[in-house]
């Protein structure tokens, strides 16, 4: 940008008030472009914290299933023992 600043300003055949102009559009065209690269970053920043909550909820999603299974397993041997425990006690009542 300042280079461009630099040749702008040493132009002599250009009148005055044109290279103002040609200085208040280059200076624009730097903001601009701050800006854009700005926006780019925040919008990679924002693309990667996606990702990364994409692949939590993977995570997470495969511990809810594994905990799941597992918490249906306990049920199952609880279930078992509860029955086994009422042919028990109906055999020692008859």
């Amino acid at each position: 940008m300042s280079e461009r600043v630099e040749r702008l300003k040493r132009l002599t055949y250009i009148p005055q008030k044109e290279i103002g102009w040609l200085l208040e559009q280059a200076e624009l065209a730097d903001k601009q472009r701050a800006i854009i690269e700005e926006h780019q970053r925040q919008q990679d920043i924002a693309v990667n914290q996606f990702r990364q909550a994409q692949k939590d909820i993977q995570h997470l999603s495969g511990e809810r299933s594994r905990y799941k299974k597992a918490l249906q397993q306990t049920i199952k041997n609880m279930q078992f023992t509860i029955t086994v425990a009422q042919h028990e006690l109906k055999g020692d009542a008859e």
